[in-house]
């Protein structure tokens, strides 16, 4: 009996996707150390998009879409990962990899705040849909962040003198929670920047939130 109320629950397009993203978080940090762990993080978390987008959508055409760009992104990020090519290359490739992150994270993003605003009432669904949105806009900025030190290695500094790629998920998580502690600092300009605008949408983000489920439950 528990087992079919798990699988049921998994069914739901919010719990599998919320479930994704709240154990990529967990397991990036050890994952990004693995020799080719960054190739099995960005595969997790594309796969896990082109499915929620394909679960709300329903569109066929988008499907194919998507899974054509996710299949390009994942040869440029092999490619600049195995093959040992100049890194001037290397970067190239990074960076579309990296747009074509963004472009999944954004028509997910898309997709989801487009079902809240259509929403006539409050459910468990809608709540979930958010918290996604939250955490789909902390994987957006970290890519940002990236594609940022793709071409200035040095607009991030940190104690421990070098940035990984999961030193900038926990400063982009911090700084869209409005924690920010202090131990990474975004140095360049374009850097500072996309940090304060982070750190306005970590605040608004939640108020607009909140508003819109007061406003569905006191319309019912």
């Amino acid at each position: 009996m528990k087992f079919r109320q798990l699988m049921r629950a998994t069914e739901n397009k919010y719990n599998r996707l919320l479930a994704n993203l709240v154990l990529l978080y967990i397991i990036y940090p050890f994952l990004v150390y693995l020799p080719l762990g960054d190739l099995l993080i960005f595969l997790f978390f594309s796969l896990s998009l082109i499915i929620a987008v394909y679960q709300i959508d329903r569109s066929k055409l988008a499907l194919r879409y998507n899974i054509g760009l996710f299949l390009i992104a994942l040869l440029l990020r092999a490619f600049s990962r195995i093959i040992p090519i100049y890194s001037d290359f290397n970067r190239w490739f990074d960076l579309s990899s990296t747009l074509i992150s963004l472009a999944f994270i954004s028509l997910c993003v898309y997709s989801i705040l487009r079902e809240l605003i259509i929403a006539e009432q409050v459910t468990s669904d809608i709540i979930k849909g958010g918290i996604c949105v939250y955490f789909l806009l902390g994987f957006f900025w970290a890519s940002a962040y990236s594609i940022v030190q793709i071409f200035d290695p040095d607009a991030f500094s940190s104690a421990a003198k070098t940035v990984n790629q999961a030193d900038i998920i926990h400063f982009s998580f911090t700084t869209l929670a409005t924690v920010g502690y202090g131990d990474i600092v975004p140095t360049s300009k374009i850097a500072r920047v996309l940090a304060n605008l982070e750190g306005m949408t970590g605040v608004l983000y939640p108020a607009v939130f909140i508003a819109r489920l007061v406003s569905l439950h006191n319309g019912r």
